[in-house]
């Protein structure tokens, strides 16, 4: 897996996409607002279309963030009840020899462990929806785990790794840089303070919708690195 390649490419998609085109930019800040919209833009993203698509038929676009929404939850449901029982069952097992936060421990790190993978075969299940528009694949689970088998499990988690480190490293850049110019705006007598408040909202405009529509690219070139079974 070429991570730099993904890297590249998903920044290349983004600033392709978005720069120069400052009305599209603001409305997926108001989309990034109404969540369901979002989530319904990210669904034409998961398509794997190579050029950023263009912000129309915003009905079929909240519907299928609705969509996501609903698959989100059952695989989020699922680790929940296993954490549940698992948590409960190392309990009772720690009372029973009387070591119960060792017994809590164990329950709690393989509800961890099960949550954790769950949450990597929900990114792959919604791609595979949105690739699809089929509830019943956004669940086929062994078909799903057959397509991170072809990606590499080691892969996958490393090419994750990789875009939270860069995410957070970019960040916290923008944070710094943001804050001085601040800062320094707000020495400005009168009005300093308000272009200070104002640089602020255009960042955060400016920043969501990248930062959302690169994650969503490189989630897509994830998926893409291996055929998906059918």
């Amino acid at each position: 897996m070429e991570y730099g390649s993904m890297l590249r490419n998903s920044f290349d998609y983004t600033v392709n996409g978005l720069w120069g085109n400052w009305g599209k930019w603001l409305l997926l800040f108001i989309s990034m607002i109404i969540f369901p919209l979002w989530l319904g833009y990210q669904w034409v993203i998961y398509k794997g279309e190579s050029q950023l698509p263009p912000l129309d038929n915003w009905v079929e676009m909240f519907i299928n963030g609705i969509k996501l929404i609903i698959v989100s939850i059952v695989y989020f449901i699922i680790p929940m009840i296993v954490l549940m029982f698992v948590g409960g069952a190392g309990i009772l097992m720690g009372a029973a020899t009387d070591n119960l936060g060792a017994g809590a421990l164990i329950g709690l790190l393989i509800g961890f462990i099960v949550a954790f993978v769950f949450s990597l075969i929900a990114l792959m299940a919604l791609i595979r929806f949105a690739r699809t528009d089929s509830i019943g694949e956004a669940f086929n689970v062994s078909a799903i785990i057959a397509h991170i088998g072809k990606i590499g499990w080691l892969n996958y988690i490393l090419a994750l790794i990789i875009l939270w480190i860069v995410a957070v490293v970019a960040i916290i850049a923008f944070i710094i840089v943001v804050s001085i110019v601040s800062y320094i705006l707000s020495l400005i007598p009168f009005v300093g303070g308000i272009l200070a408040l104002l640089l602020s909202a255009i960042v955060a405009i400016l920043i969501g919708p990248f930062v959302g529509i690169f994650e969503a690219k490189y989630f897509t070139l994830i998926y893409d690195s291996a055929a998906a079974p059918a």
